[in-house]
């Protein structure tokens, strides 16, 4: 098949104009792995991401306490080592190659640097990629909600004062996010999403609802928990600089889980209708907010996969147990 075949039977590129698909290719090249080879090893740092076009790919994750635990078994038009292209994160899994392996190679410094000037076809890629975590994040959260332990019984203790006005513009340039966003699009950010101070225990949303745009935390921390127990451990918390309200704000579908303020914090909530003009802008903001998204979906897979991991691990470790003391 020629490049432009290959990628045309790729479900990433599947819906892409010839132009497009031309564009890709000129991002893209191949590689062949055999069989044994590892095509992603568990915690090196993520560089790349794999199309595959031929062979069969075993997904394993290494447990805590040892072991593996095999995720899936993936062949052709499948992707693995996708969130190379979000952001610079350790793998969260490894990948060996079942029989000889063809895959399309996407490089993150190739379409981080392409998306940087305005090509849309690296946008249409990472777009693609963001949507496949979106849906992942949301696959991942059922397991953890089954798995929910029990935790303090919630006490809101009152809001402390501040004893002095908290000039939280000053704050911003220390945020993770403000890379990404640079001083401009933080400024532009601060013009378009207006200051909320959230009490502790406050909810930001419930579950079945969407969340009311791109919620930035400047201040203390926000928490998810599992949306029909009340009083059970965070399955995320979130920190100064994280960006809160992912993924229903990418793909318009509801949450089933809850947010609620961990303490006394203040947020800055960007409406959905200015995101998504925003988001779908060619500037630098845009570029800047597309990154910071980007990272944000990341790194909640990555936390989201090494509770799961961890769950998982204990489970086994409580049943070998209880085997041995039966």
């Amino acid at each position: 098949m020629s490049p432009l075949e290959v990628l045309k039977s790729l479900p990433l590129c599947r819906d892409l104009s010839d132009e497009a698909l031309t564009g890709v290719a000129a991002l893209t090249h191949t590689a062949r792995f055999m069989p044994g080879e590892l095509l992603l090893r568990q915690g090196t740092p993520s560089t790349c991401a794999y199309a595959l076009v031929a062979g069969q790919v075993a997904v394993l994750r290494t447990l805590p306490g040892g072991g593996e635990l095999p995720l899936a078994e993936v062949g052709p038009g499948s992707v693995v080592g996708e969130m190379s292209l979000l952001a610079e994160l350790p793998r969260m899994a490894s990948a060996r190659a079942l029989d000889e392996v063809q895959a399309v190679v996407f490089d993150r410094a190739v379409f981080v640097a392409a998306c940087r000037t305005r090509q849309p076809a690296a946008r249409i890629i990472l777009e693609g990629v963001m949507q496949r975590v979106c849906a992942h994040i949301r696959s991942l959260t059922a397991p953890l909600q089954a798995q929910a332990a029990p935790g303090p019984v919630w006490q809101p203790a009152p809001d402390v004062p501040p004893t002095a006005e908290f000039d939280y513009r000053r704050f911003l340039p220390l945020l993770r996010c403000a890379p990404a966003l640079g001083e401009a699009g933080l400024d532009r950010f601060v013009a378009l999403a207006p200051p909320r101070a959230l009490s502790r225990g406050e909810p930001l949303f419930t579950p079945d609802t969407l969340a009311p745009g791109l919620t930035l935390v400047v201040h203390g921390a926000l928490e998810s928990l599992p949306g029909a127990t009340p009083d059970a451990q965070a399955m995320e918390i979130y920190g100064p600089g994280s960006l809160v309200g992912l993924p229903t704000v990418l793909d318009g579908a509801p949450l089933d889980w809850r947010v609620r303020a961990r303490e006394q914090s203040l947020v800055l909530q960007l409406p959905q209708s200015a995101f998504e003009a925003c988001y779908a802008g060619h500037d630098d903001f845009a570029f800047g907010l597309l990154c910071a998204v980007a990272e944000q979906l990341a790194d909640s897979m990555l936390r989201l996969s090494n509770r799961l991991a961890q769950n998982t691990g204990l489970q086994r470790a409580q049943t070998i147990l209880a085997r041995r003391l039966a």
